[in-house]
């Protein structure tokens, strides 16, 4: 996703992939939200409440109850979005396999893998010119 609009920039992509698939394991408590959902609830107000019940990892909110000096806050705030945008592909293919696969596992992200060809396959598609429509369509769609 990121390569087309960084292209300035020296950017170690893999070690990018490598911690997004570190950071991607959601709480129980999202997992168990979003499986419980009744499958009229339209996906992006599934997909909102899944990332909002997500504050309860925010790194942000700790630090800040802990009284963190405010110009310490944009590394927490860069912790939280790193999180955030690492379990935004497993709670969308979550969505997507409870409402059209009949809720079958999203399965394990690959950490030698990218981002798209992660997501896909958390979707269930294995079809390498889908993973590259998709790797298109996400550095077009951001």
């Amino acid at each position: 996703m990121f390569p087309a609009c960084l292209a300035n920039y020296a950017i170690d992509f893999v070690s990018l992939y490598q911690d997004w698939a570190n950071r991607a394991d959601l709480p129980s408590h999202v997992v168990t939200l979003l499986n419980n959902f009744p499958s009229n609830l339209h996906p992006m107000a599934q997909f909102s409440s899944a990332i909002i019940a997500c504050n309860s990892e925010s790194k942000f909110a700790k630090a800040y109850q802990d009284g963190v000096n405010k110009a310490s806050y944009w590394e927490y705030v860069y912790e939280d979005t790193m999180d955030c945008i690492a379990k935004l592909p497993t709670i969308a293919a979550i969505i997507y396999r409870n409402l059209y696969r009949d809720g079958s596992n999203v399965g394990a992200i690959d950490p030698d893998k990218d981002w798209s060809y992660n997501f896909t396959s958390m979707l269930g598609y294995e079809d390498p010119q889908f993973t590259e429509l998709m790797r298109l369509y996400l550095t077009i769609h951001r």
